[in-house]
């Protein structure tokens, strides 16, 4: 398995770990149990992982064309997961002292995980058209006359 294929799938199961991961983090008095602890299985995260799992399998296929359709999916998730980051980002902070919003980690290992499936695809996509372009290889010539 070439390098680009090998990135693009570790990008793919990034994705897939840092769903289960918390993507925010809400801690205060005003918080039932004190602390509510937000992941990424709503709809922005359902949406990045599909995009990724669709990444991760058309690049393990190793074709030129799947591995422009699993840079097209690392991009999406990576677009989608960005927005989430810069909502949270927005609400993040302290409120009147009494609730605390923070960014978890599972968010933050999406945006790698996605970025490593685009840079994993675009490799891949050179390596499958090195491969195709490769020069056949040469028949054997006549002997020599006697």
């Amino acid at each position: 398995m070439k390098i680009g294929r090998i990135m693009g799938v570790i990008g793919g199961v990034l994705i897939l770990v840092g769903i289960f991961l918390p993507w925010s983090i809400t801690k205060g008095t005003l918080v039932p149990g004190g602390e509510a602890v937000i992941t990424g299985m709503n709809l922005f995260g359902y949406l990045v992982m599909i995009f990724g799992v669709i990444g991760l399998i058309l690049v393990a296929l190793g074709k030129r064309g799947t591995s422009i359709g699993a840079l097209v999916m690392g991009i999406i998730a990576f677009v989608l997961t960005l927005l989430v980051l810069g909502v949270l980002s927005l609400i993040a902070g302290s409120y009147l002292g009494v609730v605390t919003q923070e960014t978890g980690i599972g968010i933050y290992i999406c945006v790698i995980g996605s970025l490593i499936l685009i840079i994993g695809s675009a490799i891949a996509f050179v390596d499958a058209g090195k491969a195709k372009m490769a020069p056949p290889p040469m028949a054997p010539g006549a002997p020599p006359p006697a």
